[in-house]
């Protein structure tokens, strides 16, 4: 929904007419072929506000045009930066690129080959938003299935049926780089009408046992909501979500209500998930509820892998990333 911010009161005006000063202000200095003051960001001039004209019929078959501000991309593109090099990927990830990315074996070529491939195919799903515009990578038996067996059975089918150390992070990682890097998205201010701006695409990645602490630790903070508001709308709002290591939170009620209301909110509005689990189709139904899972595994289409094999970290004596 378009939010017309020339609408929202006096404070909102101000800021609108001091970015519209500022904006002829440098326009005014191209004009006179001067130096251009240096700007963090060209687009808003570090205004924090993007201005743009806005065609609108009325009912009596009138056009009109009106000025039309929102906030600049800048601001939340830098706040969503700052979150990706902070706790939520671990140190050993942040170099993590397809460059480095081992492919010792055939489940890390299958793997590598399935991220080229969607991200090959990310400018159609960014735009086009199709239902199956999700990646994902499962156990083929999961770990709460493996824990469940007696001690023998449990070691037979570690064995067999390893997911940890294949490298799952490292390619989500890198994945998430290569799209903040080279997508660009020109934001719909109005029906039918694209902003003359491109912004970069927003990446948010979170680990799921310190994610959902955040979530229920906001949950119980006595701030009426604002926090934990804050945090499930930035994992709702942006473009692309990457979530590592779903399912690995310890399940309560108050966590698998969490999972649904945001995956199902980026169902609603088709936008892709990558994600990682050390859980099967069936126990990431149990962990994170059946009807977050339904959604889910549904949003990947065809793009939803069950992998398994060694674990190099273990084999090799060092960190696979």
């Amino acid at each position: 929904m378009t939010t017309d911010f020339t609408d929202v009161g006096t404070a909102m005006q101000k800021v609108i007419a001091r970015a519209k000063a500022m904006s002829k202000s440098y326009e005014k200095q191209n004009s006179e072929n001067r130096p251009r003051q240096d700007v963090e960001c060209p687009d808003c001039n570090d205004t924090g506000m993007l201005l743009e004209r806005v065609e609108e019929e009325l009912e009596n078959g009138k056009v009109i045009y009106r000025d039309f501000g929102r906030p600049c991309h800048c601001k939340e593109k830098r706040a969503l930066q700052n979150r990706f090099k902070n706790a939520l990927i671990p140190n050993e990830f942040q170099n993590a690129r397809f460059d480095n990315y081992e492919q010792q074996s055939e489940v890390q070529k299958e793997m590598f080959e399935a991220t080229k491939e969607y991200l090959q195919s990310f400018p159609d799903i960014i735009q086009g938003k199709p239902e199956d515009n999700s990646l994902g990578f499962i156990a083929v038996l999961g770990e709460t299935r493996i824990r469940s067996l007696d001690a023998e059975a449990r070691y037979q089918a570690k064995a067999e049926h390893n997911n940890f150390g294949l490298g799952k992070t490292h390619l989500q990682m890198a994945a998430a780089k290569w799209i903040m890097n080279k997508i660009k998205i020109r934001d719909e201010i109005a029906p039918g009408q694209k902003s003359k701006y491109t912004r970069g695409c927003r990446v948010l990645c979170v680990s799921d046992v310190s994610f959902m602490d955040d979530l229920i630790n906001a949950k119980m903070m006595n701030d009426e909501g604002l926090t934990l508001s804050k945090l499930t709308n930035s994992a709702i709002n942006v473009d692309v979500l990457v979530w590592d290591d779903l399912g690995k939170a310890k399940w309560s009620e108050a966590k698998e209500s969490l999972y649904y209301k945001i995956i199902n909110e980026r169902y609603r509005n088709q936008r892709p998930i990558i994600f990682s689990s050390n859980e099967d189709t069936g126990t990431l139904s149990e962990k994170i509820g059946y009807a977050a899972s339904s959604r889910l595994l549904g949003m990947c289409g065809e793009r939803l892998y069950e992998v398994e094999g060694d674990d190099y970290r273990l084999r090799q004596g060092k960190k696979v990333f």
